[in-house]
């Protein structure tokens, strides 16, 4: 008979979320969320530079090596 391993992934896949502010002088990245979208405003947080609001910029995955 035959045995099946079952394959192991060699990388992991990763959604980040990049959220700026809307004057455009700061940037981060985070890992995506549920109901992140190009566009929302966050309402929970703002611009530590200068208090002005922070929008979503992008979305991306990247690929992570497993070991």
């Amino acid at each position: 008979m035959f045995q099946q391993r079952e394959k192991k992934p060699k990388e992991k896949i990763v959604t980040y979320t990049i959220i700026a502010c809307t004057k455009g002088d700061y940037e981060e990245k985070r890992e995506f969320m549920p109901g992140d979208y190009v566009g929302k405003v966050i309402r929970d947080k703002r611009c530590p530079k200068d208090n002005e609001e922070l929008r979503i910029k992008a979305i991306y995955a990247e690929k992570i090596p497993v070991k």
